[in-house]
């Protein structure tokens, strides 16, 4: 094939109208791929979120069936953590001052 068949069949008004669409569609539509692009960064984001907030919840609902499970370590936690006494105890609370 010459240029100028190549050139003939692309000036066919039909295949001029498609390829116009074609590149409204993808560089100047609401949808075009660059915004595509982005949309799909932001869904690996997210979804490696989700997995984060998964494993935290794993943990955390471990760590819940380990408190109700056992009394010593829900009195450590509670002591450690939250500050909490006895009502015959006394708490003396030191910062460190460098």
């Amino acid at each position: 094939m010459s240029f100028k068949d190549i050139l003939k069949k692309l000036s066919n008004k039909y295949i001029i109208a498609t390829l116009v669409f074609a590149a409204i569609i993808v560089f100047f539509d609401q949808y075009n791929i660059f915004e595509q692009g982005k949309s799909y960064r932001k869904l690996r984001k997210v979804k490696k979120q989700v997995e984060y907030y998964d494993r935290e919840i794993e943990k955390q609902e471990q760590t819940l069936h380990d408190l109700k499970k056992d009394s010593a370590l829900l009195e450590k936690v509670a002591r450690e953590q939250h500050m909490m006494k006895r009502d015959d105890e006394v708490i003396y609370i030191l910062d460190k001052k460098e």
